[in-house]
Formats: structure tokens, sequence, C-alpha cells
């Protein structure tokens, strides 16, 4: 890996709030808002916060214009895309803490750069599709080194290149979409080496194509959907390339496959007000048809214990109705029209609350909602009426956090909220409000970083903000085991 003339770039470092850091009062309340106790550590030999450490080794914050993106956790570091003058954009690399960002090999010599993209982690590399002006967008892989970072297969020799997309992990595969003059547009695989990457199948045989769209893990297989002039059909494919006919519309869209256990839900929409909720199991031509919802489509499908949650009964944007009893609410669903209900009605009324950014972890439900007066808060549930509710009011009164860009890693939740105090920052949980705690405070005072993309590398936690509008950039913040605040920690004030 080489640094760009020298200098480690990219990575801005803020660790002044720790995950547990505070450690003593619960909360501390003022301006309406109720928060936990942050501070920063303290080096006691040299009285220097951990914020200022980290800062100072990491060199410049940022690079302008840098416009870091597609974030992936791989090779023990993470990889990302980003700008920067002289090299157009390139992939990137960071360490955390021990080191700053770096790039990891320069593809396309030269201010126009090789464009990585639908960065995907596969065994010990990280897949990516980049072009570096010689063989047009091919797929690549990565192990983090300048050498080990190579081109996988030239699907379509030439400048044009075989334009990879949609890049799904289903096992020890990586699927995608690539075209070439013989095939058109179709379906392949790879397990990251030139010999293991292969068509799987020509949908339409010839240099025709066919729309391959959804593709979805489900289990050790594959499901997408194929439109032509004809009809819409829904695939699976399985481990050993072998695809099956799940379900075949003559008319209309299918969308929001979410695979659950041995079942993959997904809708259909025909052209009406109607959204109609769809099962299928893993045998050719099984697909059921669940419910209808009026109104606004179901959206934020998640999987959770064999189900599938989401949201549904909402009025629809140019006025469709929805639900008159219990408006926009969560419905979960086992694949039977008797197991397709709501879950429990937050907000009562035809308005609902609302659930957005559903995400599970460890058999438990997490997403924003309203309940109409406490605002839009974190809430949780087990799947059941009397074991979902929120999870802590993080501001006060009817204004609400509204928490978004909700991510589960290794049984910590990472999202962002809003307050009086302090803006929207970055915060974690581990669903329990007394374990609920801000991590940041980035944009001084009331304002806002805007954090999101949050990625876990061991102990650290990666994510994009800025102090300003115009200035976002990588952070990384350290984190801290709440156990590791026991034992009088903090009985120095200054927290753990």
């Amino acid at each position: 890996m080489k640094a760009w003339r020298g200098v480690p770039v990219l990575v801005s470092v803020l660790v002044g709030s720790l995950i547990g850091v505070g450690c003593g009062p619960a909360a501390e309340v003022g301006g309406g808002e109720a928060i936990a106790s942050v501070r920063s550590s303290v080096d006691a030999a040299t009285g220097e916060t951990d914020e200022e450490k980290a800062r100072r080794a990491c060199g410049p914050e940022q690079v302008p214009g840098s416009k870091p993106e597609w974030l992936s956790r791989g090779a023990g570091r993470l990889f990302f895309s980003a700008e920067a003058e002289g090299l157009g954009r390139e992939l990137w690399s960071s360490k955390g803490r021990a080191g700053c960002a770096s790039v990891v090999k320069d593809l396309r010599p030269g201010g126009m750069g090789s464009v990585p993209r639908f960065l995907t982690p596969l065994a010990s590399w990280v897949l990516f599709v980049a072009d570096d002006g010689e063989h047009g967008p091919e797929l690549w892989r990565t192990d983090g080194t300048d050498t080990g970072t190579v081109m996988v297969k030239d699907v379509l020799p030439g400048e044009r290149g075989s334009a990879p997309g949609a890049l799904t992990r289903v096992g020890d595969w990586v699927y995608f979409t690539a075209t070439d003059f013989a095939h058109g547009q179709e379906l392949w695989r790879t397990d990251g080496t030139e010999a293991g990457t292969r068509l799987v199948r020509e949908f339409a045989p010839g240099p025709g194509s066919l729309l391959l769209t959804s593709l979805t893990a489900w289990g050790d297989q594959l499901a997408l959907v194929t439109y032509s002039s004809e009809a819409a059909v829904l695939w699976s494919v399985d481990s050993k390339g072998q695809a099956r006919i799940l379900h075949e519309s003559a008319v209309g869209v299918l969308s929001s496959l979410t695979a659950s256990g041995r079942r993959l839900f997904f809708l259909r929409d025909v052209g009406t007000d109607t959204a109609e909720l769809w099962v299928a199991s893993e045998r050719q031509g099984s697909a059921t048809r669940v419910r209808d919802f009026s109104g606004e489509f179901p959206s934020s499908f998640t999987a959770m214990n064999g189900q599938v949650f989401f949201m549904a009964g909402a009025d629809g944007v140019f006025g469709e109705q929805g639900d008159t009893r219990h408006g926009g609410e969560l419905w979960r669903s086992d694949g039977t029209a008797a197991g397709t209900r709501v879950v429990r009605d937050i907000w009562p009324g035809p308005k609902g609350s609302l659930p957005s950014n559903l995400v599970a972890m460890d058999g438990v439900l997490y997403f924003a909602a309203e309940d109409g007066w406490r605002g839009r808060e974190l809430w949780r549930s087990d799947g059941t009426l009397l074991g979902t509710w929120m999870v802590w009011d993080l501001q006060w009164g009817e204004q609400g956090s509204e928490p978004e860009s909700l991510v589960a890693e290794d049984g910590s939740l990472f999202f962002s909220a809003k307050t009086v105090l302090h803006g929207r920052e970055a915060w974690m949980s581990d669903g329990w409000l007394w374990n609920t705690r801000r991590l940041t405070d980035i944009a001084p005072g009331a304002s806002s970083s805007d954090p999101y993309s949050f990625v876990r590398l061991g102990s650290e936690l990666f994510f994009l903000a800025g102090e300003t509008l115009t200035d976002e950039a990588l952070w990384v913040a350290p984190l801290r085991l709440f156990g590791q605040c026991l034992g009088g920690a903090a009985s120095d004030g200054r927290g753990c």
C-alpha cells in the first residue's frame, strides 16, 4: 500500500466521545434533552485528551472534495472510494487509529481515476468494479496491498469492458451481471479467482438480453427477477448454478424481494392502487398470494426469526387511501394470511406511527416510529404486542430525535439522531436505555454533522460526517465496551 505523496490523508479521527464513557450518572437532563453523560479520557502523563492525540497523529483532517463513498470492511481494514487531486477517484483503505488512510493502488494514473464502486467482501478479499483505462470497467479484487490488487477476469476484452453490476454475495460466491458480445448482459458468479469466474445462465440465448434486477441472497441460493416484453419472472439459482422459476406474471412489477428462512417474500404491482404480498418456497412454481395492501406500498422489508417485518397501511402520496383504522404501522408476516397482521398500533388512528429504518439484531427489531406525543424516537420489537416499546426518548417533547441510518453490527446498534443541544450526531445502543449513548459531537453546539454509512471494524466505528455542510469526510471513533466502565473506572470523574 502507498500513501499519496507520502502524506496520509482523508481520515478525520474523533475519539472525544466513547461507547461506555461517562460511567457515572445514567443521564443528564438539560434544555429539554435527555442524553448520556459523555466525556473524553485524558492521558495522565501528558494531560492530552484522546481527541487531541488522534487528530495530531492523523495529520490533515481531510482533503477538500474527497467525497468518500462505498465504505466496506475486509482484510482487517476499511476500504472505500475517494477522490484526491492528481489521482482522481481511486481505492483507499485505513486501519483506523493505527494509521491513516492511503491509496491501495493507483489503477488509472492521472486525474481521471479508476472510479472503484460496488465494494463487496469475499473471503480475504474485497471485490469491486473499476476501470483502469485499458480494460474498461471490470471486476477486481484486493487484499489491501498493491500486489494483491488485481483484475479478477477480463470478461469483455477491450476498453469497453463488461460493466459488472449488482454484486451480491451468496456464501462463497459473489453473483453479478456482466455483458459480453456473445451473450449480452447475463448472470455471472465468481469465487474471487479467474478460473472460478463464469457465466451462470443465459436467460436470453445469444447476444440479446433481458433486464436482470433485484439480485437477493436467499440462504445458499440467489433470487432475481427478469423482465421481457412478455412477462416478469421470479427465479432462484442454487449453489450448482441451476435456475428454477418460482413465479411468472404476464403483467406487473415484482419488487422488495426479502428472504427469511426458507421463505422468499416479494411484492407484485399490477398497476392498480393495491400492492400484493406474495411468498415462495424453494419449489418451482411455489409462489402464493398472501394479502393485498391499499394506500402507500409496504416498505422497509426486514427478515427476522423466519418472518418478515415491514411498514404498511399509510395513505399514498397521491391520496390513495390506506388503512383507515391503523394507518401506517408495523406489520409482520409468516407467509400465511392468518399470520399477516399488525404487530402493535403504536399511534392509534388513521395516521399511524410510520415505522422506518428497520433493522434486526439478535432476534429483536429496531426502528424509528412516532407515537403521537413523544415525537419520532427509537423503538424495538420482538414481534409481539407486549414486546414492542420505545428504547429511549432521546429528545424530550413532541419534536423527537428522528433516528436514521440504523446499522446493526456485532451486537451493537449504530444510528444518527437529532437533539436540541447537539444537533444530528452519531449514537450507539445495545437495545436498552441505560446503554444508549451519544458517540460524537462533531459539529459544534446545535449544528449537525449528519453521520451515516456506519461500519464497525473491531473496536472502532467508521462513518461519514461533516463539521459543516461542505466538508464531509471519513471519521473513526474508538469503541469501548460497557463492561470496561466497571470496577471504579469512572471514580476520577473523567469517564473510562
